[in-house]
């Protein structure tokens, strides 16, 4: 994330001051610490502006591999079978050339424990895309783990990708925005807490809080490297 900088116009200053006070709104009314002088983040005329086709195949690539890593994580007895089924999702959906290096691994190679772990948390940064596709109808506090039910569904009733991009209605780049401005500020809240070994305060999910702000910095380039493997966090 950016503080304004003198080069951007008044109306884009104003527009990330204005965010980040109803941020703060927020924060306030769900006893979430915060501090005044944490940065504004990006504005409108800043970031990349995604397609619905390209957010819609990065979900449906992310939700297959998940898929594969929860099966795995749930034992690994069926993991051959996992990868052959979603594999040929891959396929019928058109997705290959969308997967991730880490996604990859999971389809194809020898993966750790934690590894597999860590893709199935990737369903909560999953769930930010189907919210920014219009899929979901918001992102709700950030306390709980997402709809799992909803979330699978929302492919699997799908034959392919033209009838997934029939159900979307990409949100405006202004409500993007907006929710990752407000969690850049829940993030903040969270690490501060890591920091001083605490407990994330106002029954926040570190974890969920995590995946929201990966999915929500990629969904705008934030760290203009477009890497959904690795995207920068910084609080």
């Amino acid at each position: 994330m950016e503080i304004v900088n003198e080069n951007i116009s008044e109306n884009s200053a104003q527009e990330a001051q204005m965010r980040r006070k109803r941020s703060i709104e927020i924060l306030r009314a769900h006893n979430v610490p915060y501090i005044e002088h944490l940065p504004v983040i990006e504005t409108s005329d800043r970031v990349r502006i995604r397609t619905a086709d390209e957010i819609a195949r990065r979900a449906v690539a992310c939700l297959f591999a998940v898929q594969v890593a929860c099966d795995a994580a749930g034992g690994r007895a069926n993991l051959k079978k996992s990868r052959k089924f979603f594999s040929d999702k891959v396929a019928a959906f058109g997705v290959e050339g969308f997967l991730t290096q880490k996604e990859r691994k999971v389809f194809r190679d020898k993966c750790t424990n934690q590894e597999f772990c860590s893709m199935t948390w990737k369903y909560e940064a999953y769930w930010v895309l189907l919210w920014a596709l219009g899929i979901v109808k918001e992102l709700d506090y950030p306390a709980d783990a997402c709809d799992c039910d909803l979330a699978i569904n929302a492919v699997a009733e799908c034959d392919g990708m033209d009838a997934l991009l029939q159900q979307v209605h990409l949100r405006d780049i202004s409500e993007i925005l907006d929710e990752a401005d407000l969690i850049f500020r829940y993030d903040w809240a969270c690490v501060e807490a890591r920091i001083h070994e605490e407990e994330a305060p106002a029954g926040l999910n570190p974890d969920v809080v995590f995946e929201r702000h990966c999915a929500l910095n990629w969904l705008i380039d934030a760290d203009g490297t477009d890497d959904w493997d690795n995207v920068s966090t910084n609080t």
